[in-house]
Protein backbone atom coordinates (compact mmCIF):
# COMPACT_ATOMS: atom_id res chain seq x y z
CA UNK A 1 0.00 0.00 0.00
CA UNK A 2 1.48 3.82 -0.61
CA UNK A 3 0.00 6.45 0.38
CA UNK A 4 -1.12 10.09 -1.66
CA UNK A 5 -1.87 13.43 -0.88
CA UNK A 6 -4.24 15.55 -3.14
CA UNK A 7 -4.65 19.21 -3.22
CA UNK A 8 -8.64 19.85 -4.41
CA UNK A 9 -9.02 23.36 -3.65
CA UNK A 10 -11.59 24.01 -6.80
CA UNK A 11 -13.11 20.62 -7.35
CA UNK A 12 -13.36 18.60 -4.18
CA UNK A 13 -16.78 18.57 -4.25
CA UNK A 14 -17.00 17.44 -7.61
CA UNK A 15 -14.74 14.70 -7.12
CA UNK A 16 -16.40 13.94 -3.71
CA UNK A 17 -19.00 13.40 -4.62
CA UNK A 18 -18.53 11.59 -7.52
CA UNK A 19 -16.02 9.25 -6.37
CA UNK A 20 -12.46 9.94 -8.59
CA UNK A 21 -9.91 12.31 -8.58
CA UNK A 22 -9.09 14.21 -11.77
CA UNK A 23 -6.10 15.93 -13.50
CA UNK A 24 -4.57 16.98 -16.99
CA UNK A 25 -2.03 15.35 -18.37
CA UNK A 26 0.23 18.29 -18.92
CA UNK A 27 0.85 21.89 -17.37
CA UNK A 28 0.53 24.48 -19.48
CA UNK A 29 3.60 26.53 -20.88
CA UNK A 30 4.35 29.73 -21.53
CA UNK A 31 2.70 30.25 -24.86
CA UNK A 32 -0.52 28.48 -23.44
CA UNK A 33 -0.40 25.10 -24.54
CA UNK A 34 -0.54 21.82 -22.18
CA UNK A 35 3.49 20.59 -23.27
CA UNK A 36 5.14 21.01 -19.80
CA UNK A 37 5.42 17.95 -17.92
CA UNK A 38 3.70 18.15 -14.28
CA UNK A 39 5.17 15.72 -11.92
CA UNK A 40 2.31 16.23 -9.75
CA UNK A 41 -0.47 14.77 -13.00
CA UNK A 42 2.01 12.19 -13.51
CA UNK A 43 1.54 10.07 -9.69
CA UNK A 44 -2.04 10.02 -11.42
CA UNK A 45 -0.26 7.24 -13.38
CA UNK A 46 1.15 5.52 -10.47
CA UNK A 47 -1.30 5.12 -8.04
CA UNK A 48 -3.05 1.62 -7.59
CA UNK A 49 -6.36 -0.27 -6.07
CA UNK A 50 -5.64 -0.41 -2.05
CA UNK A 51 -3.70 2.53 -2.32
CA UNK A 52 -5.00 5.50 0.10
CA UNK A 53 -5.74 9.07 -0.47
CA UNK A 54 -5.79 12.30 1.83
CA UNK A 55 -7.50 15.27 0.72
CA UNK A 56 -6.55 18.69 1.54
CA UNK A 57 -8.52 22.14 1.20
CA UNK A 58 -8.95 25.26 2.70
CA UNK A 59 -6.26 24.65 5.14
CA UNK A 60 -7.50 21.46 6.12
CA UNK A 61 -7.10 17.89 5.58
CA UNK A 62 -10.77 16.75 5.10
CA UNK A 63 -11.28 13.69 4.18
CA UNK A 64 -9.27 10.25 2.98
CA UNK A 65 -9.78 8.15 0.68
CA UNK A 66 -9.51 4.45 -0.69
CA UNK A 67 -7.94 4.50 -4.59
CA UNK A 68 -10.03 1.67 -6.23
CA UNK A 69 -8.64 1.83 -10.24
CA UNK A 70 -5.45 2.19 -12.09
CA UNK A 71 -5.20 5.90 -13.92
CA UNK A 72 -6.84 6.19 -17.05
CA UNK A 73 -7.83 8.37 -19.77
CA UNK A 74 -10.73 10.30 -19.47
CA UNK A 75 -12.54 13.82 -20.30
CA UNK A 76 -12.42 16.46 -17.85
CA UNK A 77 -15.31 16.54 -15.76
CA UNK A 78 -18.51 18.63 -17.12
CA UNK A 79 -19.41 19.17 -13.58
CA UNK A 80 -16.55 21.22 -13.31
CA UNK A 81 -18.40 23.82 -14.81
CA UNK A 82 -15.89 27.16 -15.21
CA UNK A 83 -13.15 25.37 -12.74
CA UNK A 84 -10.08 24.42 -14.01
CA UNK A 85 -11.03 26.81 -17.25
CA UNK A 86 -7.75 26.91 -18.47
CA UNK A 87 -7.48 22.65 -18.21
CA UNK A 88 -6.97 20.61 -21.29
CA UNK A 89 -10.21 18.84 -22.18
CA UNK A 90 -8.69 15.50 -21.64
CA UNK A 91 -6.29 13.94 -18.44
CA UNK A 92 -6.23 11.06 -16.10
CA UNK A 93 -9.10 9.69 -13.41
CA UNK A 94 -8.62 7.33 -10.52
CA UNK A 95 -11.65 6.02 -8.72
CA UNK A 96 -11.70 6.89 -5.39
CA UNK A 97 -14.04 5.81 -2.15
CA UNK A 98 -14.23 8.65 0.22
CA UNK A 99 -14.53 7.97 4.34
CA UNK A 100 -15.42 11.39 5.44
CA UNK A 101 -13.63 12.35 8.60
CA UNK A 102 -13.65 15.51 10.69
CA UNK A 103 -11.16 17.91 9.72
CA UNK A 104 -7.86 18.98 11.25
CA UNK A 105 -5.55 21.85 10.42
CA UNK A 106 -1.92 20.81 9.87
CA UNK A 107 -0.85 23.95 11.06
CA UNK A 108 -1.93 22.63 14.42
CA UNK A 109 0.01 19.66 14.30
CA UNK A 110 3.15 20.96 12.87
CA UNK A 111 5.65 19.59 15.35
CA UNK A 112 4.39 16.17 14.75
CA UNK A 113 4.42 16.78 10.57
CA UNK A 114 7.52 19.05 10.47
CA UNK A 115 10.16 16.29 9.53
CA UNK A 116 8.06 14.82 7.34
CA UNK A 117 7.95 18.21 5.08
CA UNK A 118 11.45 18.07 4.03
CA UNK A 119 11.06 14.77 1.85
CA UNK A 120 10.71 15.13 -2.13
CA UNK A 121 7.43 16.42 -3.56
CA UNK A 122 6.01 17.10 0.27
CA UNK A 123 2.43 18.73 -0.08
CA UNK A 124 3.17 21.65 2.52
CA UNK A 125 5.30 24.47 3.52
CA UNK A 126 7.59 24.64 5.99
CA UNK A 127 5.18 26.56 8.06
CA UNK A 128 2.54 23.98 7.52
CA UNK A 129 0.56 25.70 4.50
CA UNK A 130 -0.05 24.39 1.60
CA UNK A 131 1.69 24.70 -2.22
CA UNK A 132 0.38 24.77 -5.36
CA UNK A 133 -0.07 20.73 -6.72
CA UNK A 134 -2.44 18.56 -7.37
CA UNK A 135 -1.44 14.85 -6.31
CA UNK A 136 2.13 13.92 -4.67
CA UNK A 137 3.26 10.73 -2.77
CA UNK A 138 3.58 10.53 1.30
CA UNK A 139 6.33 8.37 3.35
CA UNK A 140 4.16 5.80 5.24
CA UNK A 141 5.39 7.67 8.32
CA UNK A 142 3.44 10.68 7.51
CA UNK A 143 0.35 9.01 6.75
CA UNK A 144 0.62 7.40 10.05
CA UNK A 145 0.52 11.01 11.80
CA UNK A 146 -2.68 11.79 9.11
CA UNK A 147 -4.85 8.66 10.27
CA UNK A 148 -4.49 9.68 13.41
CA UNK A 149 -5.21 12.76 13.92
CA UNK A 150 -8.75 11.48 11.19
CA UNK A 151 -8.94 9.05 13.81
CA UNK A 152 -11.71 6.05 12.97
CA UNK A 153 -12.82 6.84 9.67
CA UNK A 154 -9.19 6.52 8.29
CA UNK A 155 -8.38 3.46 10.16
CA UNK A 156 -11.26 1.72 8.82
CA UNK A 157 -9.89 3.42 5.09
CA UNK A 158 -6.97 1.79 5.90
CA UNK A 159 -8.16 -1.81 6.82
CA UNK A 160 -10.28 -1.75 3.77
CA UNK A 161 -7.34 -0.48 1.16
CA UNK A 162 -5.44 -3.58 2.78
CA UNK A 163 -8.28 -5.89 2.13
CA UNK A 164 -8.77 -4.86 -1.57
CA UNK A 165 -7.41 -6.90 -4.94
CA UNK A 166 -4.96 -5.48 -6.86
CA UNK A 167 -6.51 -6.66 -9.40
CA UNK A 168 -10.16 -5.59 -8.69
CA UNK A 169 -10.26 -2.55 -11.34
CA UNK A 170 -12.70 -0.52 -13.38
CA UNK A 171 -11.45 -1.37 -16.86
CA UNK A 172 -14.96 -1.22 -18.15
CA UNK A 173 -15.27 1.82 -16.94
CA UNK A 174 -12.39 3.03 -18.25
CA UNK A 175 -12.52 1.71 -22.09
CA UNK A 176 -15.99 3.85 -21.70
CA UNK A 177 -14.68 6.77 -20.76
CA UNK A 178 -12.22 6.47 -23.11
CA UNK A 179 -14.70 5.64 -26.07
CA UNK A 180 -16.73 8.69 -25.03
CA UNK A 181 -13.80 10.95 -25.14
CA UNK A 182 -12.80 9.50 -28.82
CA UNK A 183 -16.23 10.34 -29.82
CA UNK A 184 -15.76 13.83 -28.68
CA UNK A 185 -12.62 13.97 -30.71
CA UNK A 186 -14.29 13.07 -34.06
CA UNK A 187 -17.06 15.44 -33.37
CA UNK A 188 -14.64 18.05 -33.33
CA UNK A 189 -12.73 17.07 -36.31
CA UNK A 190 -15.88 16.38 -38.02
CA UNK A 191 -17.19 20.30 -37.57
CA UNK A 192 -14.10 22.03 -38.25
CA UNK A 193 -14.18 23.80 -41.20
CA UNK A 194 -10.53 25.12 -41.55
CA UNK A 195 -9.53 21.11 -42.48
CA UNK A 196 -10.44 20.25 -45.63
CA UNK A 197 -13.80 17.91 -46.00
CA UNK A 198 -11.79 14.91 -47.81
CA UNK A 199 -8.65 15.82 -45.06
CA UNK A 200 -11.63 15.31 -42.45
CA UNK A 201 -12.78 11.97 -43.48
CA UNK A 202 -9.38 10.57 -43.50
CA UNK A 203 -8.75 11.93 -39.92
CA UNK A 204 -11.88 9.53 -38.92
CA UNK A 205 -11.57 6.72 -40.60
CA UNK A 206 -7.90 6.42 -39.36
CA UNK A 207 -9.42 6.14 -35.60
CA UNK A 208 -10.71 2.71 -36.95
CA UNK A 209 -7.51 2.11 -38.97
CA UNK A 210 -8.84 2.36 -42.30
CA UNK A 211 -9.08 4.64 -45.33
CA UNK A 212 -6.18 6.63 -45.96
CA UNK A 213 -4.10 5.80 -42.61
CA UNK A 214 -4.40 2.01 -43.18
CA UNK A 215 -2.34 2.73 -46.81
CA UNK A 216 0.19 4.75 -45.38
CA UNK A 217 1.16 2.32 -42.54
CA UNK A 218 1.12 -0.10 -45.36
CA UNK A 219 4.08 1.08 -46.98
CA UNK A 220 6.29 0.91 -43.74
CA UNK A 221 4.13 -2.54 -42.30
CA UNK A 222 4.60 -5.23 -44.16
CA UNK A 223 3.56 -7.71 -42.01
CA UNK A 224 2.10 -8.93 -38.13
CA UNK A 225 5.55 -7.90 -35.50
CA UNK A 226 4.27 -11.33 -33.74
CA UNK A 227 2.91 -13.64 -35.77
CA UNK A 228 4.57 -12.93 -39.61
CA UNK A 229 0.90 -12.57 -41.03
CA UNK A 230 1.19 -11.24 -44.56
CA UNK A 231 -2.54 -11.58 -45.57
CA UNK A 232 -4.08 -7.72 -45.54
CA UNK A 233 -7.57 -9.31 -44.74
CA UNK A 234 -5.74 -10.54 -41.36
CA UNK A 235 -4.34 -7.10 -40.30
CA UNK A 236 -5.62 -3.85 -38.10
CA UNK A 237 -4.07 -1.09 -38.83
CA UNK A 238 -3.07 -0.19 -34.87
CA UNK A 239 -2.11 3.59 -34.25
CA UNK A 240 1.09 3.65 -31.89
CA UNK A 241 0.70 6.94 -30.27
CA UNK A 242 -3.46 6.65 -30.15
CA UNK A 243 -5.51 8.63 -32.15
CA UNK A 244 -7.18 10.99 -29.24
CA UNK A 245 -3.93 11.85 -28.02
CA UNK A 246 -2.62 12.77 -31.81
CA UNK A 247 -2.79 15.53 -33.81
CA UNK A 248 -4.33 15.26 -36.82
CA UNK A 249 -0.90 14.98 -38.74
CA UNK A 250 -0.06 11.87 -36.54
CA UNK A 251 -3.34 10.52 -36.67
CA UNK A 252 -2.32 10.06 -40.54
CA UNK A 253 1.15 9.23 -40.35
CA UNK A 254 1.84 5.45 -41.55
CA UNK A 255 5.41 5.68 -38.89
CA UNK A 256 2.10 5.85 -36.12
CA UNK A 257 1.16 2.62 -36.72
CA UNK A 258 1.94 -1.32 -37.10
CA UNK A 259 0.27 -4.26 -38.90
CA UNK A 260 -1.41 -6.26 -36.42
CA UNK A 261 -3.21 -9.55 -36.65
CA UNK A 262 -6.17 -8.78 -34.12
CA UNK A 263 -5.17 -10.38 -30.99
CA UNK A 264 -2.05 -8.65 -31.00
CA UNK A 265 -3.86 -5.53 -31.95
CA UNK A 266 -5.86 -5.69 -28.74
CA UNK A 267 -2.98 -6.66 -26.28
CA UNK A 268 -1.24 -3.48 -27.59
CA UNK A 269 -4.55 -1.01 -27.66
CA UNK A 270 -5.04 -1.52 -24.14
CA UNK A 271 -0.91 -1.34 -23.08
CA UNK A 272 -0.82 -5.19 -21.89
CA UNK A 273 2.32 -5.51 -24.39
CA UNK A 274 4.89 -2.71 -26.31
CA UNK A 275 7.96 -2.52 -27.60
CA UNK A 276 11.19 -1.72 -26.59
CA UNK A 277 13.17 0.65 -29.01
CA UNK A 278 15.25 -1.97 -30.35
CA UNK A 279 12.19 -4.54 -30.89
CA UNK A 280 12.10 -5.96 -28.12
CA UNK A 281 8.42 -7.52 -26.94
CA UNK A 282 7.51 -5.98 -23.79
CA UNK A 283 4.95 -7.59 -21.05
CA UNK A 284 3.40 -5.64 -18.68
CA UNK A 285 3.36 -6.49 -14.95
CA UNK A 286 -0.46 -7.32 -15.17
CA UNK A 287 -0.49 -8.93 -18.31
CA UNK A 288 -1.92 -12.64 -17.43
CA UNK A 289 0.95 -14.66 -19.04
CA UNK A 290 -1.02 -17.53 -19.01
CA UNK A 291 -3.87 -16.21 -21.04
CA UNK A 292 -0.96 -14.56 -23.20
CA UNK A 293 0.51 -17.97 -23.90
CA UNK A 294 -3.07 -19.56 -24.84
CA UNK A 295 -3.47 -16.85 -26.99
CA UNK A 296 0.29 -17.84 -28.96
CA UNK A 297 1.48 -14.46 -28.37
CA UNK A 298 5.40 -15.08 -28.18
CA UNK A 299 7.64 -14.67 -24.83
CA UNK A 300 9.14 -11.59 -23.57
CA UNK A 301 11.84 -10.45 -25.34
CA UNK A 302 10.84 -12.10 -28.47
CA UNK A 303 12.62 -9.54 -31.41
CA UNK A 304 9.91 -8.03 -33.43
CA UNK A 305 12.86 -6.48 -35.37
CA UNK A 306 13.90 -2.90 -36.36
CA UNK A 307 11.26 0.47 -35.80
CA UNK A 308 12.00 3.49 -37.91
CA UNK A 309 13.49 6.11 -36.12
CA UNK A 310 9.36 8.24 -35.93
CA UNK A 311 8.03 4.55 -34.90
CA UNK A 312 10.52 4.51 -31.98
CA UNK A 313 9.46 8.45 -30.98
CA UNK A 314 5.69 6.87 -31.13
CA UNK A 315 6.35 3.68 -29.35
CA UNK A 316 8.47 5.73 -26.14
CA UNK A 317 4.73 7.59 -26.11
CA UNK A 318 2.99 4.25 -26.02
CA UNK A 319 4.97 2.86 -22.95
CA UNK A 320 4.80 6.24 -21.15
CA UNK A 321 1.31 6.68 -21.71
CA UNK A 322 -0.20 3.43 -22.78
CA UNK A 323 1.93 0.71 -21.52
CA UNK A 324 0.63 -1.19 -18.52
CA UNK A 325 4.31 -0.70 -16.81
CA UNK A 326 5.29 -2.19 -13.39
CA UNK A 327 3.99 -0.42 -10.66
CA UNK A 328 6.32 1.84 -8.64
CA UNK A 329 7.86 0.65 -4.89
CA UNK A 330 6.67 3.03 -2.27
Amino acid sequence: MRYWWVNQGQTYREEREGGYLWSPKRKRGRDGEATVRNPFYEYMRDVAPGDMVFSYRDGHVVSCGLITSYGYDSPKPSEFGKNGKNWSQFGWRVNVTYFDASPFRPKDRLQRIAPFLEEEHAPLKADGGGKELYLTKISPEFAGVIIDALGAPARTCRDAARHLSMHDTTEDFADTLAEQAGEYLVDAVKQDIQIPETTRLAIVKARIGQGLFREEVAKVERHCRLTGVEDRDHLVASHIKPWKDSDNRERLSGHNGLMLTPTPDHLFDKGFISFADDGRLLYATRVNRAALAKMKIPEEGFSAGRFSPDQVDFLKYHRDYVFKKAIKAA
